[in-house]
């Protein structure tokens, strides 16, 4: 097995990082937190392009790690759990919304936070119209999502019909999912226009970045960190 030191920006250490199998993007991790790559890269991005961001009003969706919250004091979490009304916790604290329709007011949150969630939502478009109406002038949606290199356009592999049934285009895929079942069903694969489609979406512009560095372990597929900023009054 492979392994290098380097600094982790997810536990602001000095670390060695191992190579735990061939699929980096899971299998990356670093020996002190447990931080796989796309996790690193966040975190090294909110670090060298949003100074402070640690003071700001924080909200991560279907956050599955302290990584970030144990820097943040004003740092929130949710997950999607239809069984319990939007905008309520449930009775172990775990918040309740859903993406495409958040409970939050207008203009409220400095940073908004998805990691490998787009992939998952039925109607991304609505999600990122409500993301950006939470932020504050100002603000960001920082994320990550899997961008397949080579696929021109984006597609739909799952919907839900008008009765709310889910319909599958493709045969069904799964992803990991910290809550439920720990199955997520892709209902999206993202494509050369991805940001294209987010900006569509948003109205807000989509800055791409990418980074291979193993001394931050930092070095796998579909590594893009997506940052939307929301204009300031």
């Amino acid at each position: 097995m492979e392994a290098n030191p380097g600094y982790c920006h997810c536990c602001r250490s000095n670390v060695i990082f191992n190579v735990r199998g061939e699929w980096l993007r899971d299998e990356y991790v670093c020996t002190n937190c447990g931080s796989i790559p796309r996790q690193r890269h966040l975190q090294y991005i909110l670090d060298k392009y949003h100074s402070g961001w640690e003071s700001l009003v924080i909200h991560e969706s279907s956050s599955s790690n302290a990584h970030i919250s144990q820097f943040a004091p004003l740092y929130g979490s949710s997950q999607y759990l239809p069984e319990i009304p939007f905008g309520t916790e449930s009775e172990s604290g775990v918040r309740s919304e859903d993406l495409e329709s958040l409970t939050f007011p207008d203009n409220s949150i400095d940073i908004f936070i998805t990691q490998d969630v787009f992939e998952h939502i039925f109607f991304p478009d609505k999600a990122a119209k409500e993301i950006a109406r939470v932020l504050k002038p100002g603000g960001i949606h920082i994320f990550t999502a899997p961008k397949y290199e080579g696929l021109g356009q984006s597609y739909q592999r799952s919907l839900k019909n008008v009765a709310g049934e889910v319909e599958h285009i493709h045969p069904p895929e799964y992803h990991g999912n910290p809550v439920g079942d720990g199955k997520a069903l892709v209902t999206w694969y993202y494509g050369d226009d991805f940001e294209f489609l987010l900006s569509s979406w948003s109205g807000l512009p989509v800055v791409t970045y990418v980074t291979l560095d193993r001394t931050l372990g930092i070095d796998a597929k579909h590594i893009e960190v997506f940052v939307m900023r929301k204009p300031s009054l």
